[in-house]
């Protein structure tokens, strides 16, 4: 019985973290035009920001539960890596699937070189995260200074944001409520979600399958709990693909990988240390390389086709039986 009420109990937590995203992004969206704040603004901070709230919400959870305890936040870590991974693979897939993505050059120039940068400094970083065990404080700040250029270089570079249309803007006392449900929503479904997938990771995988400890918290956060934290952005995807806008997929996967890498990682390391073990700095090179694959897929002929898609997919699924593999000990 305590098994299954720990997979009701995520399930809900990931309902709770998608409806309590998707409020925070309409109240405080209708917040910021009620003050007249630019649509831009809006799209950039705001939006971005509200589709990875599950993200920021699970890692710091699970950060500051790590640090209660004494331990590493396997779940942590793993979530962003692995919601990084899903997110150019399996969403970006699955929007070449319904529909080829075009990719303007103006992406390949500077969002693209910048995603691959700030990958390869998280793992550089993530070398020294594994030495101390944990990220400390100015760690982090060099992840959230490098979010702060990246926020500047968008606000300058005057590229269309087509997530306005999206947002069903409400009245300001509406919009109150609603940011507060959807606060509330957040943290109670982050706090859900990391309760009931350390309890499957402990009482599970490491007394059925007999795991390790870390192994079995690392195959969580990778699998379950990143897929389900980047359904926010799965979900966008597939609006985007039935208005035959697929191209906001693209700006999609790479605007919550940045948030994801420089701004979840670099508040929970400020908040709270946030540890890092061996199989998941694996997984930073792993994703490097998809990184590197997204990329050569979007110059070739500037869109990412159907077929290419379908390669995605497959490297998505091949990772999920990787790491399952690796977990069990066979490797």
């Amino acid at each position: 019985m305590d098994i299954v009420f720990n997979i009701v109990i995520t399930l809900f937590g990931f309902v709770l973290l998608i409806k309590g995203a998707d409020y925070f992004i309409v109240s405080s969206a209708s917040i910021a035009k009620k003050f007249k704040i630019s649509p831009l603004i809006i799209g950039l901070t705001l939006v971005a920001f509200g589709t990875s709230l599950p993200e920021l919400a699970v890692t710091l959870i699970a950060s500051l539960s790590a640090r209660a305890a004494g331990t590493t936040a396997d779940i942590a870590m793993g979530n962003v890596i692995g919601s990084n991974i899903a997110n150019l693979t399996l969403i970006l897939g699955f929007s070449a699937l319904m529909m080829p993505i075009a990719v303007k050059k103006s992406m390949n120039k500077q969002e693209f070189p910048f995603l691959i940068i700030i990958t390869v400094l998280m793992a550089i970083l993530a070398y020294f995260f594994q030495i101390d065990a944990q990220i400390v404080w100015w760690e982090a700040l060099i992840l959230l200074l490098f979010f702060a250029y990246y926020m500047y270089l968008m606000l300058h570079s005057h590229h269309e944001v087509p997530f306005e249309e999206e947002i069903h803007f409400v009245n300001p006392k509406k919009a109150l409520f609603l940011l507060l449900v959807g606060l509330i929503g957040v943290s109670v479904g982050g706090y859900l979600v990391t309760t009931g997938a350390e309890f499957i990771a402990m009482n599970v995988l490491v007394n059925i399958f007999s795991m390790t400890t870390t192994r079995a918290a690392t195959l969580v956060g990778l699998s379950i709990v990143s897929l389900g934290t980047s359904l926010p952005e799965l979900v966008t995807s597939i609006v985007a693909a039935k208005k035959g806008e697929n191209e906001i997929a693209l700006g999609n996967v790479i605007g919550s990988n940045v948030f994801n890498t420089l701004l979840i990682v670099g508040l929970a390391g400020i908040v709270s240390p946030l540890g890092i073990n061996a199989d998941v700095l694996t997984d930073m090179i792993i994703l490097i390389g998809i990184t590197a694959v997204a990329i050569i897929f979007s110059i070739t002929n500037q869109k990412i086709s159907r077929l290419e898609g379908w390669m995605l997919l497959g490297i998505y699924f091949s990772y999920i039986t990787y790491i399952i593999i690796r977990s069990l000990g066979l490797l």
